[in-house]
């Protein structure tokens, strides 16, 4: 006895471990083909809209009913206020630990972080900011400048390398 839809093969590869001989595992197939075969041929009566909405509606009051207790002592992390501050908390201090901690607390001007030189047409970066982004570079410097009001700006880093023996201009 065989079913197209459900062959001994996949039901030997499922169950091989479950019985201890072959002739065990084929009567047992044969029982679960017999009850396949009479729900198939078994007749369901076709349910309303209405019956389907209550069907739904009960199973989905009973699955929420079936939560954890845990779930309702947590309940409060899931308001987004508190998971957008807890993020925060958390993310912070995730970066003070990968970044070395107290080192963040060492006091900083802005004028130290980033000097700013602006003509008509330009604006020259200077500073630690700048030395950060491009480390390999001595004395490096950003520019921005246009040809005029209306134009796209054009961004260009300038700095020097070996000791000032290699000058480089770099269009970002």
């Amino acid at each position: 006895m065989t079913n197209p839809r459900f062959p001994f093969d996949e039901f030997r590869a499922l169950f091989s471990d479950k019985f201890a001989s072959q002739e065990e595992m084929l009567r047992e197939y044969d029982s679960f083909l017999s009850v396949l075969t009479h729900l198939d041929e078994a007749r369901v009566p076709e349910m309303s809209a209405g019956q389907k909405a209550e069907i739904f509606r009960q199973a989905w009051q009973g699955r929420r009913r079936e939560q954890p207790a845990i779930w309702s002592w947590l309940a409060w992390l899931r308001q987004p206020a508190v998971t957008f501050a807890l993020g925060l908390v958390l993310g912070c201090i995730l970066m003070s630990v990968g970044t070395g901690g107290p080192d963040l607390l060492q006091p900083v001007s802005a004028q130290d972080m980033l000097a700013v030189e602006r003509t008509r047409y330009t604006q020259t970066y200077r500073g630690a900011a700048i030395d950060a982004l491009y480390p390999e570079l001595e004395n490096p410097k950003m520019v921005v400048e246009r040809s005029d009001e209306s134009a796209a700006p054009q961004r260009v880093l300038y700095g020097t390398l070996d000791d000032g023996e290699i000058y480089v201009v770099w269009n970002l």
